[in-house]
């Protein structure tokens, strides 16, 4: 188990990652240079220097505040926790598409009208980030931030945003979250892709070493991930909807096609279906 730090310690790392300071980071931030002192100092930021950090930061700001360990205020929240498997799904199936594709089915999500009917509560970490270390820390980024509760659905979405290459089990996963299983640099990149964190950012924040990958830093790979946030509030039926819509832009692969020239999505009644590699 790897305790977790004072929000202070881990921001000091990523200024130092990034070579920046106290004066520009306030000057960006607009935060007084004494007040961000005293959160690098270790007193616990306020909520809205985390707002403001996060704008300056590039971070989500819902993602600063777990990285914090501290509730997101006035956050929207997922609206159907069953949802999560439907939109894994659905950027799984969005990431094998041509370019103007892919954006067609993220203008798709942008106009789903919120569901109608009661508010949901807030999300709910799934697990204790002061008993897991920065293994709840990235579980939490993904399983409330995301709206994906369900283990199984946290491992199928780093092999999907990985291209398999982080292909973990569930168990695997809740001993990450417990902090029982120890974060290897491959993980920590899965983890970065999957976020749409740089992993230099993921590595510095947690301390950990991050493994350098060609996947990480391509362009369907920042787009999944960006997806799989402008997702987070839809419905199990909502997601299910522009999922399907968005396998009406597969088409068959021929029977002599290249694994290299084709991105095979689904395989129904003998043929694969999917769409040519750019």
């Amino acid at each position: 188990m790897t305790s977790h730090p004072v929000f202070g310690v881990m921001l000091a790392r990523l200024m130092d990652h990034r070579r920046t300071d106290v004066v520009r980071l306030s000057s960006q931030s607009g935060i007084p240079g004494r007040e961000l002192t005293r959160v690098l100092s270790g007193v616990p930021p306020s909520a809205s220097h985390l707002d403001r950090l996060a704008q300056a930061l590039g971070f989500h700001t819902a993602d600063l505040h777990v990285i914090a360990g501290v509730p997101v205020p006035h956050a929207p929240a997922p609206r159907d926790a069953a949802a999560g498997a439907e939109i894994v799904r659905l950027v799984q199936i969005t990431r094998a598409l041509p370019s103007e594709h892919r954006a067609h089915v993220r203008r798709l999500v942008e106009q789903v009208p919120p569901a109608s009917g009661e508010r949901a509560s807030a999300p709910r970490s799934l697990y204790d980030q002061q008993e897991g270390g920065f293994g709840a820390m990235l579980v939490n980024l993904l399983s409330a931030n995301r709206n994906l509760p369900a283990p199984v659905v946290v491992a199928k979405t780093l092999a999907v945003l990985t291209e398999g290459r982080v292909y973990l089990a569930a168990s695997t996963i809740s001993g990450i979250g417990r902090g029982r299983v120890p974060l290897t640099p491959e993980w920590v990149a899965g983890f970065a892709a999957a976020l749409g964190i740089p992993a230099g950012d993921l590595a510095a924040v947690t301390g950990a070493e991050c493994a350098e990958s060609s996947w990480s830093a391509g362009p369907t790979t920042a787009e999944a991930a960006e997806l799989l946030w402008n997702s987070r509030h839809l419905t199990r039926e909502q997601a299910l909807r522009v999922r399907s819509e968005a396998e009406t832009l597969l088409v068959a692969v021929p029977d002599d096609a290249s694994d290299e020239d084709w991105n095979r999505v689904r395989h129904q009644h003998g043929r694969w279906w999917g769409a040519p590699r750019s």
